[in-house]
């Protein structure tokens, strides 16, 4: 695995079993693609799989093996974690409508986080395996090879990226936004994984990101290793962003004022 070349960045024992744990996931993501899909509503316009769980559990064993005292808050047990200072925040699919319809555009995503603040971040793409990983303080890689944030200095050249809320009201306030900032760049992009988007920007194949509802377990990782590779992640406020969910907007450093001037414009105007 292509994936595997990240092993080597990994400067702590806690990134190496976030790179094993992310994999384990994946893997089963991507064995149970072209199967027969058990698919489950669990809220508005929010569906469940088999292969959700399958790999929650596969992560889960991972870290609990070489973590017991760990805490784990994942998007398919939101059940409060007990007091510890370590809880790993984890998508075990984020992308789940899209693997559902089989569109190939999914990842696992898990971040380790103390505090409140994370410290490792790994988003993996088991079909096209891509290993997105970062470290606080030591940089962003993908498959072992740094990456780092478009250097463009205009939004006339950006691509954005966008991601549909579930509530109708902030799905037409971002559709407002999509439309706007798409008419003064170069095009815009829907992925169906926020982990993913994040890490598009990070590796420069995005140049900003927006979702204006989001939860922790959909970001963390993502956060960090869109910070270590040079962008900008805030809120509507312009304040870094934090693990509380919500709105999320990321960027290229020399565009992200305007980027989010404009968003604010727009919503301003609501």
């Amino acid at each position: 695995m292509n994936a595997r070349l990240t092993m080597r960045r990994a400067q702590t024992r806690e990134g190496a079993i976030a790179l094993d744990a992310a994999l384990a996931a994946g893997r089963v993501l991507k064995n149970k693609f072209y199967g027969t899909r058990d698919v489950q509503s669990k809220g508005f316009r929010d569906i469940v799989t088999d292969a959700d769980f399958a790999a929650d559990r596969a992560a889960r064993r991972v870290i609990l093996r070489a973590f017991p005292a760990h805490a784990i808050l994942s998007e398919e047990d939101k059940t409060p974690p007990p007091r510890a200072e370590s809880v790993w925040l984890m998508d075990p699919l984020d992308g789940t409508t899209n693997y559902a319809r089989q569109l190939p555009i999914f990842s696992t995503s898990l971040a380790l986080t103390r505090r409140g603040r994370p410290l490792v971040g790994v988003v993996y793409d088991p079909l096209r395996d891509e290993c997105f990983f970062a470290e606080h303080g030591r940089g962003a890689f993908l498959n072992g090879t740094p990456i780092h944030a478009s250097k463009i200095g205009a939004l006339e050249r950006a691509v954005i990226g966008f991601e549909f809320a579930r509530d109708p009201a902030q799905r037409a306030l971002g559709l407002k936004l999509l439309h706007h900032l798409s008419m003064q760049s170069i095009t815009a992009r829907v992925g169906g994984s926020a982990a993913l988007s994040l890490c598009y920007v990070a590796a420069g194949r995005l140049d900003t990101y927006m979702q204006l509802s989001l939860s922790p377990w959909d970001v963390a990782a993502g956060i960090l290793i869109a910070r270590e590779a040079g962008a900008r992640v805030t809120h509507l406020d312009g304040r870094a962003a934090t693990l509380k969910g919500g709105a999320y907007f990321a960027g290229a450093p020399r565009i992200f004022s305007e980027f989010l001037n404009q968003v604010r414009a727009v919503i301003g105007a609501q």
